[in-house]
């Protein structure tokens, strides 16, 4: 088959191959799927640059997303037959072979329906930045009745929160600071209310529009860098959930006035969910996408030959949606 690889860690021109190795074959609890479409994710460049750490494995084809069709099935796998049309998750975590490749092996967990009239490049995105999105909307309870505000609405997983959010019964503040078409591309998103990111007055507008009752879950993608403002603007019983550091690792927090205020913080990695929230996360993107509800902003889509160049754009490119490499 053909797959794309890294045998030692570095810029994406630099390490990333392209050619022919073996085709996987499914044991037993095992499906086998011939890719259409893998999807880039921070994690996949970012440890693919990380000069400091050596590669995870003697060869890594990277990718833990992707969608296709159902090409084989081992002992004891009942819920695919061959030919369905799938999407799939967590291919490349702790594994050396992920969906960059025309054929994926995965247990059957891993594996999921694609929604009818969900294109393969769409259900490559359905791994890491939809199922982040849906959990760090869920994760501290219902929203339905809430204010929920996404800051950097325009990122992979920021994108997914305003619309699950918004499914889900909330009021949506969401916030950038990329000018007024990112503005109107989030409101098409469905958030009811959208500030630019770099007004000074951020905060008051936020509070003005709660009726200075401040909002109840904030979902985080750079908690170090935002969560003196967060807790400035956090509702009393309010919650703040953080998927990712975009500065620096260590994080202030404010004990006193939290504790007062019976403020929550939540920290989510979606790679290590347990079972039956993987079910709940996956069963819920699916009946929104299955509604026609879930809308997907794809930047650039690339064959395999060009997977350097897909790690490069994705990498250098923040904000302006998915990148998918098609297999």
């Amino acid at each position: 088959m053909r797959a794309g690889w890294y045998e030692k860690t570095g810029p994406a021109f630099d390490v990333i191959s392209v050619g022919e190795m073996g085709t996987p074959q499914p044991g037993p609890g095992e499906v086998l799927v011939r890719v259409h479409a893998s999807g880039v994710n921070p994690s996949d460049y970012k440890r693919r640059a990380n000069v400091k750490t050596p590669a995870e494995f003697p060869r890594v084809v990277p990718h833990s997303d992707g969608a296709g069709v159902v090409a084989g099935i081992g002992a004891g796998v009942t819920e695919f037959r061959e030919g369905d049309r799938v999407w799939v998750y967590s291919a490349q975590w702790r594994r050396p072979l992920g969906t960059a490749a025309e054929y994926v092996c995965l247990p059957q967990s891993f594996v999921k329906p694609l929604p009818p009239g969900t294109s393969f490049a769409e259900g490559a995105c359905f791994g890491i930045p939809a199922m982040t999105g849906y959990h760090a909307v869920h994760v501290g309870g219902s929203v339905k009745g809430k204010t929920v505000y996404v800051p950097g609405a325009t990122g992979r997983v920021g994108a997914y929160a305003v619309q699950i959010a918004k499914w889900r019964g909330a009021r949506v503040i969401a916030s950038t600071g990329g000018g007024e078409s990112q503005r109107a591309e989030i409101r098409s998103l469905g958030a009811d209310v959208v500030l630019d990111r770099k007004a000074g007055n951020l905060a008051d507008e936020i509070m003005k529009d709660t009726g200075g009752r401040g909002v109840d879950l904030v979902v985080e993608v750079d908690l170090p860098g935002n969560i003196a403002f967060d807790e400035g603007i956090l509702a009393e019983r309010g919650s703040i959930v953080s998927f990712g550091a975009a500065s620096t690792p260590s994080v202030p927090v404010t004990q006193t006035g939290r504790r007062a205020r019976n403020m929550g913080l939540h920290f989510i990695f979606v790679y290590l969910l347990d079972d039956h929230t993987f079910a709940a996360t996956c069963e819920g993107i699916n009946e929104m996408a299955s509604a026609g509800f879930l809308k997907h902003r794809i930047g650039g889509v690339y064959p395999l030959a060009e997977l350097a160049k897909a790690h490069h754009e994705a990498e250098h490119a923040t904000g302006t949606g998915h990148f998918v490499v098609e297999c």
